[in-house]
């Protein structure tokens, strides 16, 4: 190998969704990159489930970096199309409230939509396709790529770091990025994991399995329920006392090409600690057979690979950033799988490490200073979800304390994903990538809009009201109480909603165009004075733009199919190999 291909400007230590994001952002602005990575592809993992702020942070990640194929992450219509048929669709939330012993009752579940057409739906990611795809198109760019290479070692110098890999010798870069997960290279190394300072102590089982039926097919018939949309096509959170389960399907649309369904446990450690002589497949079905509306729907299910039990789920790090490296999330910290925040934070930290290390490069600047943001960012979402999904188990305690919590979490997500899509609409006025700078501006910063200071104080005050609900000093009704006051007095709720009512148990109904424009419509006009101005200041031009665009893009591709079935009947020659894009330089 020349010497020339063995020193790079920035190393990037594992090739997953996230690592192979960042180094195609890089190569594409120009950025020496190389990428080790220690298996091959296509490999399993997972973090499967998108949610609305990670849809509109690909789109924000593809647009200010110009690497388009990150948009077809970004809805699952673009998904299927230029990635993958084996990946699902997710059109809602829904978490269903279980009883030891007894069938699921009508009126015990809650929903919450993601975005219909053109700016979604989400996804649920098949994570070998996607990866796999993602890996590629960093090669595309110019990313310089080692699968089955292992890092031993990573020495840091004044300049650089020179990393030790196993069987390909030594490389030389000027940054190293961690994309590992929690046995990560530079953690480990460089002495960062530290006892978790989290409230949330779970532990998760999981597999892959097929022929797990539609909940659709289990649950009370939807008159009785009321949700909008199918429990099959969404993430499915089966809630019990102390735990829950996932369900998330990758064969619930009419195009899919797949059999499979990710599927998983999490339990509170202090209520269920693991044992030491139960095979992780028995503990499963043990908790599976507590509930018999979630019995019903695993009674055919058979797993397609081990089942995985691990400890406590929970780790961290002490810092994310350091003279020369920096950990992206999923190899810095991890709370619990609970409302998918993995990838979102991903994507978040991905916006903001991209232009920083494209501007040390051309500066040779790797100041700590300069990824600071990054450090605070990533460690207050983190300390943020922990808040979220620590009072979720308390909260699962009853189902009408969780159908108040969840309401909160509604709330914060609407604000959230508005702060991406106020980017996305500046964006689209202007064409300057500048605008995605107000991303990193006051009120927009992190995500579930932490940095508006009403969004702020309404989940600061919901959680300390469940803490104490927790802590013995208030009742369940005095909780839920507190709650609701707590959302009619930020008047963060839109009017349109039905979030002070608790017989509304999917208060935001539905994303489709006409909602969607309504909830723009009482931002803009009707919102109070701390909404007005911040949020939903547009985004009607360029839903209808996209709506046309999503339209007559489907309409002709549906004509381009009809057109070569019938054309290769007659006809064997063909020009189709010309609209491959050529090399990129």
């Amino acid at each position: 190998m020349q010497e020339d291909q063995r020193v790079f400007d920035v190393a990037i230590v594992g090739g997953g969704i996230g690592g192979t994001m960042l180094g195609a952002v890089l190569a594409r602005h120009g950025v020496r990159v190389l990428l080790l990575e220690g298996s091959g592809h296509p490999r399993f993992a997972i973090g499967e489930s998108t949610v609305p702020e990670t849809t509109f942070g690909l789109r924000v990640l593809a647009r200010r970096y110009d690497v388009p194929e990150i948009e077809h992450l970004a809805t699952h219509g673009a998904l299927r199309r230029h990635v993958s048929s084996n990946c699902g669709v997710k059109r809602n939330f829904s978490f269903v409230y279980h009883r030891e012993g007894e069938p699921t009752r009508p009126d015990e579940c809650t929903q919450y939509p993601t975005w219909g057409p053109p700016l979604g739906p989400d996804s649920h990611y098949f994570r070998q396709d996607v990866d796999a795809h993602m890996f590629h198109v960093a090669v595309s760019y110019g990313v310089t790529a080692h699968t089955h290479t292992l890092v031993d070692d990573v020495k840091f110098e004044e300049d650089g770091a020179t990393l030790v890999t196993r069987d390909r010798g030594s490389f030389r870069a000027s940054y190293v990025v961690d994309a590992g997960g929690m046995r990560a290279v530079l953690p480990e190394r460089l002495g960062l994991r530290q006892e978790p300072p989290y409230r949330t102590r779970s532990r998760t089982i999981f597999t892959h399995m097929v022929d797990v039926r539609p909940f659709d097919r289990v649950a009370p018939p939807r008159a009785e329920h009321g949700m909008p949309s199918p429990f099959s096509q969404g993430t499915l959170h089966h809630m019990f006392k102390g735990g829950w389960f996932w369900v998330i399907p990758f064969d619930n649309h009419s195009t899919s090409t797949s059999e499979l369904c990710s599927v998983g446990v999490n339990l509170d450690l202090d209520q269920y600690p693991r044992p030491d002589d139960v095979p992780a497949e028995e503990e499963f079905w043990r908790h599976v057979r507590r509930f018999p509306s979630v019995a019903r729907q695993f009674e055919r299910a058979r797993s397609v690979r081990p089942y995985v039990s691990t400890d406590r789920t929970q780790f961290a790090s002490q810092k994310v950033v350091g003279d020369r490296w920096c950990l992206l999330p999923h190899a810095s910290d991890f709370i619990d799988p609970l409302f998918s925040s993995g990838l979102a934070v991903t994507v978040m930290a991905l916006n903001a490490l991209g232009h920083r290390l494209i501007e040390a490069v051309r500066r040779n600047d790797f100041d700590t200073a300069r990824f600071a943001y990054l450090d605070h960012w990533t460690k207050r979402m983190f300390r943020f979800y922990d808040d979220l999904v620590s009072c979720s188990y308390v909260s699962f305690d009853d189902f009408e304390l969780w159908n108040a919590w969840n309401r909160v979490w509604t709330i914060t997500t609407l604000y959230g994903t508005n702060a991406q899509n106020q980017a996305a609409v500046a964006f689209d006025r202007t064409g300057d990538p500048a605008g995605f700078d107000a991303l990193e501006l006051p009120p927009y910063r992190g995500l579930q809009g932490v940095d508006n200071p009403w969004v702020e104080r309404l989940f600061d005050q919901a959680r300390d009201a469940v803490l104490a609900y927790r802590a013995g000093e208030s009742t369940k009704e005095r909780t839920v109480a507190r709650i609701y006051e707590l959302l009619r007095e930020s008047e963060l709720c839109p009017s349109v909603w039905g979030t002070l009512d608790p017989q509304d148990r999917c208060p935001a109904g539905v994303f489709t165009l006409w909602p969607l424009m309504r909830i723009l419509l009482w931002g803009k006009f009707r919102s109070p004075r701390h909404v007005r101005g911040s949020y939903f200041t547009g985004g009607g031009r360029m839903v209808g733009k996209e709506a046309v665009q999503a339209y007559t893009g489907a309409v002709r591709a549906g004509g381009s199919q009809v057109h070569q079935t019938v054309r290769d009947m007659w006809v064997n020659w063909n020009g189709d190999w010309t609209r491959r894009a050529e090399p990129r330089k």
